[in-house]
């Protein structure tokens, strides 16, 4: 792959990481989009007539006032000037990176999805959801298809969105306590077997990955905890509340970030809004070295919904387009929080049969100049009005998931209350991919599994 750039330009890192992780997905740089993919003749088609349904798509990464976002059409870089568009469509502020692509018809977006899954979450498996547990033994996750125990006590990761198990371990071990914890979770004082779930988090809904477990641990006498993150806190509670098949055993789970009421960066009004958040974030992780560290794959990410969303419509299109777009991705529409999603309101209607529930939350609100775009993406009142469209929290949030919905079991009239809450309140330390980095997730997942 050629980069795009000469490594003199203060966004060179940044335009060949979209790039690389782009390729991944079937996204290019305009000097390494494959034109062969489309035969000569329908090129010639393409020349003659203008109004021809070209499949390839551009979109461009800017920046306008310290801030980055993505625009429809095809802004290019010639020799060492910017101009604005080939197609005339005045993309507004610096051009940073343009992006070419296919159009995925609507049929074949499911299997984009699936191959977007594999690709965040290797072991995961859709032919047979049951390749996808495996045992850690001596801090080592084990080939896949491992079995729970008919009984005793297991101890279940489960993963968030685009994330894979692997996160968990790399995580605890950057911190004292969190290597403590992996040494006791692995004791047999504690546990007679350790597992972990991986799963599809896009194509899949919480309720489909939840009744893969329930096959995989129909009839087990065991008791269960679970430590999960994020949307894998949605798939233990369908697990546990709806979907338990087990014989007998009790139930506890600590649930790190998960919106167990939505999030608002699921939602089908503010996802153009949530991409350019996430654009943002990964260039301040990229300055900061942050991203050689991370198990979150951002740009693979940015890239694959961007295409997703420009195949259903444009980045610049009006709230019927996304509702389509976030439609077709339904671990995304399970997780929105608006109040027609059906899913979390069949949930959180009743939660009659409450187990063991622990929850970690944090009011991510940063302070660092690097970060100062971060107040066009949140309601602070006296928003310029010129950045309304981007807003995407209402209120405290944890860079991901709104901080009020991490502790949501049931809405009024029967509310039900987590038994206990870690929170960090409002700081500019952690968000939503550094929990398990924090010394006091560590402690406080020991002390309510009571581990010895």
């Amino acid at each position: 792959m050629t980069p795009f750039t000469s490594p003199s330009d203060p966004n060179a890192t940044l335009r060949d990481l979209i790039y690389q992780e782009g390729d991944k997905v079937g996204v290019y740089s305009p000097e390494n989009y494959p034109d062969a993919e489309i035969p000569i003749r329908q090129q010639r088609r393409m020349q003659r007539q203008s109004d021809y349904d070209d499949p390839r798509l551009a979109m461009t990464l800017t920046e306008v006032d310290g801030v980055l976002r993505w625009n429809d059409g095809y802004g290019y870089r010639r020799g060492t000037g910017l101009r604005r568009s080939r197609m005339g469509l005045g993309i507004e502020g610096e051009i940073i990176a343009p992006i070419n692509f296919e159009k995925l018809e609507p049929s074949k977006i499911g299997d984009y999805l699936k191959s977007l899954d594999q690709k965040l979450t290797p072991q995961c498996n859709f032919d047979v959801p049951e390749l996808g547990m495996r045992e850690l033994v001596d801090g080592t996750w084990q080939k896949p298809g491992a079995k729970p125990n008919a009984d005793g006590r297991i101890l279940l990761f489960i993963h968030g969105t685009f994330s894979k198990n692997e996160m968990f371990l790399q995580e605890f071990a950057k911190t004292a306590e969190g290597q403590e914890l992996l040494k006791k979770i692995q004791s047999k004082k504690n546990y007679n077997q350790v597992l972990g779930f991986d799963h599809a988090t896009l194509a899949l809904s919480p309720v489909l990955n939840a009744m893969d477990l329930a096959r995989i641990f129909a009839n087990c006498k065991a008791d269960v905890d679970v430590i999960c993150h994020s949307r894998g806190g949605l798939v233990t509670r369908w697990w546990f509340e709806q979907h338990d098949s087990r014989a007998g055993g009790e139930s506890r789970a600590v649930l790190v970030g998960s919106p167990l009421a939505g999030t608002s960066m699921a939602a089908a009004p503010r996802l153009r809004a949530a991409v350019n958040l996430l654009t943002n974030v990964a260039r301040v992780l990229e300055k900061a070295g942050g991203l050689a560290s991370t198990t979150f794959p951002i740009f693979t990410v940015i890239t694959g919904l961007l295409r997703v969303i420009a195949s259903a419509g444009t980045i610049a299109a009006k709230t019927p387009v996304f509702d389509a777009a976030v439609a077709l991705v339904p671990g995304l529409s399970a997780q929105a929080l608006v109040r027609n999603n059906e899913e979390l309101n069949r949930l959180n209607r009743d939660c009659t049969a409450v187990p063991g529930y622990f929850a970690v939350r944090s009011d991510f609100k940063p302070a660092d100049p690097g970060w100062e775009f971060w107040k066009y993406f949140v309601h602070i009142g006296d928003r310029v009005k010129d950045w309304a469209a981007d807003l995407v929290f209402d209120g405290a949030n944890d860079l991901v998931v709104d901080t009020a919905s991490m502790t949501v079991l049931a809405k009024p009239p029967r509310p039900v209350s987590i038994q206990k809450v870690h929170d960090f309140g409002q700081n500019g330390k952690v968000h939503h991919t550094v929990y398990f980095r924090q010394p006091e997730t560590a402690t406080f997942i020991e002390q309510c599994l009571q581990l010895k």
